[in-house]
Formats: C-alpha cells, structure tokens, sequence
C-alpha cells in the first residue's frame, strides 16, 4: 500500500470522528451566525423548532458521510505534497531547514483542494441546519440546483477559501510544532512511522493536546470569513449577497462590528474537542494500517 493511500484512509476515519464529536457544537454555532441571536436562545430555537434533542443532530448524517472524504483529500494531499517538496532537497540539512516552511506550504495546499468539495457540502449542511423545510440532503441539494443553479452550491466560496487555504498551512505546522515540543514525542514519531501508532495513553493526550492546539489557533483569526459564510450559503435568494464584502458591509450595517464574530465561543469550544478526535483518530487508523499491511515508501 502506498502511503497516499494509507494518508487517503486515515483521514476518511479522522474526519468520520471529528463529525461525531462536534457536530452538536457546530448546529449551534450555525445558528448563532444564521439567526445572530446569543448562545441561549440559538439553544431554545433549535430544541423547538427541531424536536428537542435531536435538533442538534439535524443534518448531521450528510456530513458524516461526507467529511471523510473531505479529511482524506486534507491528509492525502498535506503527505503527498510535503514528501514532495522534501524530496526536493538536496540534503538532510536542508529538509531540516525548511520543514516548517514546507509543512505551511503543504497544509495550505491541502486547504485549497478541500474547498472545492468541501462548499456544496457546506451549503447543503448549513441548509439543513437552519431551514425547517428541507429534511433529506438529496432533497436538499436538488432544491438548490432547481432554484439556484449549480452556483447556488457554490455559495460563500470566497470567504471559505479565506477561511481555509492559510488557516490550514497553520493548522497543521502548529500541529507538528506541538508533537515536537517534548523529547518523548521524537520517539512517538519514530514509532508512527515504523507502524506501531499510539503506543501508550501518554502519547495520546499529548496527540489530544497538539491537535486541539492546532484548531484552536487555526480558527482565532477566521470566524468573520466563517460568519459571512454561513450567512451567504443560509440566504435562499442569490441577489442579497452580491460578494464577500457586500455581505461584510450588510452585516455591520445592520448588527453591528459585533456580529463579525458571533458564534466564536462556540467555535473556539468546538476546535479543541473535534481537532483532538481528528488527529487522534488519524494516528490510530495510521497505526493499525501499518500493522496489517505492507507498506511501499516510494
């Protein structure tokens, strides 16, 4: 097995956790932005207008299925790109050297290939987390092309692309920061690499930590592209939002500076917890290919 593919297969798993964890988080996040109402009454809306509890859930079949395959573009690109520009070098020194450089420029990569088949997902999920009437993604996503034409899946692409092509470059070299920090971890990245995964609970919190690091730094200076997001890809009628900054301009005419940045406690809670399971989730599934498989390095 090549390792693209075993990068493809662990960040399918990776991103099938990451939904699992916080997509409760993230129904309430959008709501926030969509409605900007507070916390509370984001919480109060969802429980009544969705059937309680499972308000939170509602919508979250479609990105389950479809945020692994999102993840495994993110890890299969990030690996692929970063052995390539590694391989580039012309000696040991020099990959040392521009490490951090290579894994900002592959994460960045990385981020930009997602966005083209991460924002009909996103327009389809946000649908289906704020609108009522629409209760099935295939239903959903027909609705929006009968309407709106295949652009109408494709709105909010800019801001996405704000949001996610450096935010991702920083993602994942703090990420690799992180697993540097302590001596220990040098050994934990031997063992990943020679197939032996997660060997002990310690070096799992430590995974933990550096992952929730990573999406929490990541996402500190994005929630206004993530607002304008939402609201563009939550409005039905195409001719509200013009751009990007038509949108910005309206929502700070209308609410305020402050709107910019609603949802970010839900947002900075929702980092730590999703990008823990993520990356957790990448090294064991990481560590059990290498286990039962052979592995070809070229």
């Amino acid at each position: 097995m090549k390792l693209i593919t075993c990068d493809y297969i662990s960040g399918c798993f990776a991103g099938a956790c990451g939904v699992l964890v916080g997509h409760p988080l993230d129904t309430i996040k959008t709501w926030q932005q969509f409605s900007n109402n507070k916390i509370g009454s984001s919480i109060y809306n969802i429980i009544v207008r969705h059937n309680g509890l499972r308000g939170f859930y509602k919508g979250m079949f479609f990105p389950f299925v479809t945020n692994g395959a999102l993840n495994s573009v993110v890890f299969a690109v990030y690996g692929d790109y970063l052995r390539t520009l590694q391989a580039r070098c012309k000696s040991k020194k020099e990959q040392e050297q521009l490490w951090r450089k290579h894994i900002l420029y592959a994460g960045s990569m990385a981020g930009a290939a997602q966005v083209f088949l991460a924002c009909p997902v996103e327009v389809i999920k946000v649908r289906l987390q704020t609108l009522q009437y629409i209760g099935h993604p295939w239903r959903c996503s027909r609705d929006i092309f009968m309407r709106e034409g295949i652009w109408g899946l494709y709105r909010g692409f800019t801001p996405m692309m704000c949001r996610d092509v450096l935010p991702y470059g920083i993602y994942m070299l703090v990420y690799e920061y992180m697993i540097d920090v302590e001596e220990r971890l040098h050994h934990m990245k031997r063992s990943r690499q020679a197939g032996t995964g997660i060997g002990s609970t310690y070096e799992a919190s430590l995974i933990a930590t550096a992952g929730a690091t990573a999406g929490v730094i990541s996402w500190l200076f994005v929630v206004p592209f993530d607002v304008v997001k939402t609201v563009m890809q939550s409005e039905t009628d195409p001719t509200v939002h013009k751009n990007m900054m038509h949108c910005f301009r309206r929502l700070v005419k209308r609410h305020g500076w402050t709107s910019l940045f609603r949802g970010s406690c839900m947002i900075i809670a929702r980092a730590a917890p999703v990008n823990s399971a993520t990356f957790l989730g990448y090294e064991w599934c990481l560590g059990q290919i290498h286990k039962w498989f052979s592995i070809d390095s070229r």
